[in-house]
């Protein structure tokens, strides 16, 4: 039997997406030596870059993190910054697709299937930033009378976030590992985060 040959950048690139596709499929993390199967190469292959299967799970949440970050800063770089809650609006539409996108680690990161790395600071800043760039959205949408209420931006970022992580919960709970969520619930769940905004503004 042939093995694949994978350069080490290549492996690690195919190893956190067979990583990604493993999890949303089964729930679980899958462990190194199932990662390597799914490939076609031999474990001591993946260890020429992985540690061990923790540090193949570290490298792949990461990985998928590290896109979430960057695609929420993107999406409000696009928009007028004059219009936070618009920029707000962008933010959890890219939440959302990133979510979309990575069913398995979404769903596992607020689960006990990957509890553990909630206490790993390296990945948890990632998700921290985003909930810091909605506070900064949302502060300025209060100095600039935007915003209803005398909630501060720190509450009202936790309870977007709240309302988005709850109903992703829902609507890909629904659907996997079958597939990806109906286009309507996701269009139902848009509009009503919208209306949550709307409120906020009031």
């Amino acid at each position: 039997m042939t093995r694949q040959n994978h350069s080490g950048r290549n492996l690690c690139t195919d190893a956190t997406s067979v990583f990604h596709r493993l999890l949303a499929e089964t729930g679980y993390p899958p462990s190194l030596e199932e990662v390597a199967s799914a490939l076609d190469v031999l474990p001591s292959t993946m260890m020429s870059v992985f540690r061990n299967g923790a540090h193949l799970m570290e490298v792949a949440v990461e990985c998928a993190l590290l896109r979430l970050h960057d695609g929420c800063i993107r999406a409000t770089a696009v928009i007028d910054g004059a219009d936070p809650i618009a920029q707000l609006e962008a933010l959890a539409d890219a939440y959302i697709g990133w979510a979309i996108d990575h069913p398995g680690v979404f769903l596992a990161f607020h689960s006990p299937a990957l509890g553990a790395l909630r206490e790993n600071d390296r990945l948890t800043r990632f998700e921290r930033s985003v909930t810091v760039l909605m506070q900064r959205l949302l502060v300025r949408a209060k100095k600039g009378g935007l915003l209803a209420g005398e909630d501060n931006a720190e509450v009202l970022a936790e309870l977007i976030r709240a309302f988005i992580c709850g109903a992703l919960h829902k609507v890909m709970l629904e659907r996997l590992p079958q597939g990806k969520p109906d286009p309507e619930d996701l269009a139902e769940m848009r509009a009503n985060l919208r209306l949550l905004l709307q409120r906020l503004v009031g």
